[in-house]
C-alpha cells in the first residue's frame, strides 16, 4: 500500500529492498525467473502426464478435529475476536484522529495482510470467528430464528461476485480513496460492511459471508493452499497442492483472483517513477487516475488469465468458462507469493506498532494489554540484501506452484496427448506475470 496510508514519512515497507539489492544484475534476475518457470513446465510435461492427486489422500486427524469443532473451542475463540474487536470499534467511534489510533493499522496491516499467513497456518478460520458471523447469530438467537435460513435464495449466479466487488471495494479504500487514515472516512467504510454483510445474511441466510463478506473470500481462497484439509467431517492434514488441486471453484472465483492479483500488481505500479510523474504532471485529479488504472490491472489480469485458459477448450469438451474457472486454482500460489514479497516487511514492523497503540485505543495514555511500552523493532530494514531475496523468492516460488497447479489440472481436465499444447498459452502467460511482477516490485 503507499506509505502514506499509514506513515507518512516511511518510505513504502514493500520497497525497503531495491534492485541494486539484489545478489545478481536485474536483467539476469528476470530472465532466470522466466527460464525457471520454462524448465519447470518442459520437466512436468515430460514426467507428470497423468493425474498425481486424484485423491487428496493424507493423515486423518480425529482427536484434533473434535478439538477444533468443539463448541468450547469455538465459542472461546469467537468471543476472543469479537472482544478484538469491540475494542478496536472503540477506537474508530471515540478515539483520536490520528495515526496513533490503532483502527488503522489494525484494519491495513492486521486484517489485511494478517489474513494471508494466517489462513495458510489455520485453514478458513475467518468463517469460524467472524464477528460479523457471531453478530447474526446473536440477532437471530433473538429473534429466534434459523441463521441457515433468509428472506430470499441468493441468485445461483451470484456465487463470490458479491465478494470479488467487494474485495475490489476495499483495494480501493486501500490504495486509492483519499483520507483513508482519517476517522470519518474509516467509520463510513466500517459501517457500509456492516451493513451490507450483516444485512444481506437476514435476507439470503449465513451462506451471504462466504459469497460477500471480502474477508472470508480473501481467507477461504488462500486457505486452499493450507495443509489442512476437509473430508466429510474429518480435518486431515495434506500436501498442499493435493488439497489446492481438488477444489473445485464456483461461479466468481476468477473474479475473486483476478481482483487479489490485479490489486496488488497495481499497488506496485503507483510507485513507479513513470506513475508518479505522469500523475502528478496531469490535469486530471489524482484519485481518478488510481481508479482507472486499479480497474485496469484488475481487468488486464481477469482477460489475460481467461483467454489462456479458454484456449484448453480447443482441446476438450467444456466450454472456455469451464476452464477458466477449474483453472483459477493456480492463481492462488501466485497470489500468496505477490502478498509476502510486497507486505511481509509492512506486517513485521507495522504489525508490531498496532500491538504497541492497541493497548490505549481511546489516546488516554492507557495500557490495557501491557504492550504500550514495547519498542518496535524495525532491523528488518537494516537487511535489505535478506528482504530483496525473500521477495524474489517468494514471487518466483508462487509461479512455480501455480504453474505446477495449473499442469494438474489440465492433465485431469484434458486428453493425455493434447495436456501439453492446452497449456502453452497458460505458460507464457505466467512467464509474463513473473517477469512483471519483477519489474514492477523492483523498478525504481
Amino acid at each position: 500500500m503507499p506509505p502514506y496510508a499509514l506513515a507518512p514519512l516511511l518510505a513504502p515497507l514493500h520497497g525497503i529492498a531495491s534492485r541494486h539489492d539484489l545478489p545478481l544484475p536485474f536483467p539476469f534476475v528476470v530472465v532466470g525467473a522466466g527460464v525457471a518457470l520454462v524448465v519447470s513446465f518442459v520437466v512436468l510435461g515430460l514426467a507428470w502426464k497423468r493425474p498425481r492427486y486424484a485423491t487428496v489422500g493424507g493423515v486423518g486427524l480425529p482427536r484434533l478435529t473434535r478439538f477444533v469443532d468443539g463448541r468450547g473451542t469455538r465459542t472461546v475463540a469467537r468471543v476472543v475476536v469479537l472482544a478484538l474487536f469491540l475494542v478496536v470499534a472503540a477506537a474508530l467511534f471515540a478515539g483520536r484522529d490520528l495515526l496513533t489510533n490503532p483502527v488503522f493499522g489494525f484494519v491495513f496491516v492486521w486484517m489485511w495482510v494478517g489474513l494471508v499467513p494466517l489462513s495458510l497456518l489455520l485453514g478458513p478460520f475467518w468463517r469460524v470467528v467472524s464477528p460479523l458471523r457471531t453478530l447474526h447469530r446473536l440477532l437471530c438467537a433473538v429473534a429466534r430464528t434459523d441463521p441457515r435460513e433468509g428472506l430470499l435464495e441468493i441468485p445461483r449466479g451470484f456465487g463470490q461476485w458479491p465478494g470479488a466487488i467487494h474485495l475490489a471495494a476495499f483495494t480501493w479504500l486501500e490504495l486509492v480513496q483519499p483520507d483513508r487514515t482519517t476517522l470519518p472516512v474509516l467509520r463510513v467504510w466500517a459501517l457500509a460492511w456492516l451493513v451490507v454483510v450483516v444485512l444481506g445474511a437476514i435476507v439470503f441466510g449465513e451462506r451471504w459471508f462466504a459469497a460477500s463478506d471480502p474477508f472470508e473470500v480473501y481467507s477461504t481462497t488462500v486457505a486452499r493452499l493450507s495443509p489442512w484439509h476437509r473430508s466429510g467431517d474429518t480435518l486431515r492434514l495434506v500436501n498442499p497442492l493435493a488439497g489446492l488441486t481438488a477444489w473445485r471453484p464456483g461461479v466468481g472465483t476468477v473474479g475473486v483472483v483476478s481482483v487479489l492479483l490485479g490489486s496488488t500488481a497495481f499497488d506496485s505500479f503507483t510507485n513507479t517513477s513513470w506513475w508518479l510523474r505522469t500523475v502528478q504532471s496531469s490535469a486530471v485529479p489524482a484519485v481518478l487516475w488510481a481508479t482507472a488504472g486499479l480497474l485496469v490491472m484488475i481487468a488486464i489480469v481477469l482477460v489475460t488469465f481467461s483467454l489462456a485458459a479458454a484456449w484448453m477448450a480447443r482441446y476438450g469438451t467444456a466450454g472456455p468458462r469451464t476452464y477458466a474457472r477449474a483453472m483459477a486454482g493456480s492463481l492462488v500460489p501466485i497470489v500468496v507469493g505477490y502478498a509476502v514479497a510486497h507486505y511481509f516487511t509492512l506486517l513485521v514492523i507495522e504489525g508490531q506498532r498496532v500491538a504497541v497503540n492497541l493497548s490505549d485505543p481511546l489516546g488516554r495514555g492507557w495500557d490495557l494489554l501491557g504492550t504500550g511500552g514495547w519498542r518496535v523493532d524495525s532491523s528488518i530494514a537494516d537487511h535489505p540484501t535478506a528482504v530483496a531475496l525473500v521477495q524474489l523468492i517468494a514471487i518466483v516460488a508462487g509461479h512455480v506452484l501455480g504453474a505446477v497447479a495449473a499442469h494438474e489440472k489440465a492433465v485431469s481436465l484434458l486428453p493425455p496427448e493434447k495436456a501439453l499444447r492446452g497449456q502453452w498459452p497458460m505458460l507464457v502467460l505466467m512467464v509474463g506475470y513473473t517477469s512483471a511482477g519483477l519489474v514492477l516490485l523492483f523498478s525504481p
